[in-house]
């Protein structure tokens, strides 16, 4: 589950994607996109614990900015929602922060959050391992109208209509996220490989 949570000018956009085994990969199928408008936090998380209840997602993810932090912080301290369980499987994520991918030399290798997020959608798509409906037209056309300038090096993705994709970023992360957790030194090991010739 992703969820990218507005309240007042910004809409809630919440996406549940079904996890698909195929014959030579996997999948992830988007199965329901919840829209809301001037909806209060307290509101959203009860969405949230709803789907949460129904579909038993293996990880949610959520924007941190705005109600997301509120919404993060009510689904995991309110009595109400204890018996989801959701320490682990619930994050709220900071589209401006950095995201640790691996650790060499004692260094951190980071990348910022939102385009690690874009990544991983861009590589499910190019993989052809995510699918959306076609008769989403709102998400067609905010996958195919969002753009991004560099300046000084550095992706600054269009302001406006991506809120679709803001929860997409958010869902893709939280299935990630077990492998982010994992992130420790890693250990390269230089091991000759023979081969035939190449060149005769």
């Amino acid at each position: 589950i992703g969820g990218d949570l507005g309240y007042t000018n910004d809409p809630t956009e919440l996406v549940v994607f079904q996890e698909l085994e195929l014959v030579d990969r996997r999948v992830l199928k988007l199965i329901l996109r919840v829209h809301m408008e001037h909806v209060a936090y307290p509101h959203i998380a009860q969405a949230i614990a709803l789907l949460d209840r129904y579909y038993t997602a293996t990880g949610i993810g959520v924007d941190n900015g705005g109600n997301g932090l509120a919404v993060v912080q009510e689904l995991h301290t309110l009595n109400k929602y204890k018996d989801l369980q959701l320490d682990g499987r619930l994050r709220g994520y900071d589209f401006g922060g950095m995201t640790t991918l691996a650790v060499r030399d004692g260094k951190e290798v980071r990348k910022r959050t939102k385009e690690f997020m874009t990544s991983l959608i861009n590589g499910a798509l190019q993989r052809r391992q995510i699918v959306f409906p076609a008769e989403d037209l709102e998400l067609e056309d905010q996958f195919t109208t969002h753009t991004y300038t560099l300046r000084d090096g550095r992706v600054v993705y269009s302001k406006g209509n991506d809120h679709i994709i803001d929860a997409v970023r958010c869902a893709l992360l939280a299935r990630e996220q077990a492998n982010l957790d994992q992130v420790g030194e890693e250990t390269v090991s230089l091991i000759p490989v023979l081969t035939d010739p190449v060149f005769i």
